[in-house]
């Protein structure tokens, strides 16, 4: 019997948004490794961590909740800049509601 092996490639990607008075902190990296997507608010001058949070791309309406977690540390129009770059990195799932 043989064996076909796959190798799964994690998608990586890394980028640091220069925001400025409009962030906590100034800048916000976001990270993808694999199925994670975790989102830092840094300190523009020291680049300590000052919030983060991380979810799964498979999580239940994953959008919402990532530009809930945006929409508390940076203004909307940088938040749709950022799931805007995220949505072309990985797909996101969302959920379907039906309304009857």
């Amino acid at each position: 019997m043989n064996y076909i092996q796959t190798k799964t490639k994690k998608m990586k990607a890394t980028k640091t948004f220069k925001i400025g008075e409009y962030a906590v902190g100034g800048k916000i990296r976001v990270k993808i490794t694999g199925k994670v997507i975790q989102i830092e608010a840094i300190d523009w001058f020291s680049n300590e961590v000052l919030k983060s949070g991380s979810v799964l791309t498979t999580e239940s309406d994953v959008r919402r909740k990532i530009d809930s977690f945006l929409i508390d540390i940076t203004s909307s129009y940088y938040t749709g800049k950022i799931l805007e770059w995220i949505e072309s990195k990985v797909e996101l799932k969302t959920n379907e509601y039906y309304w009857l």
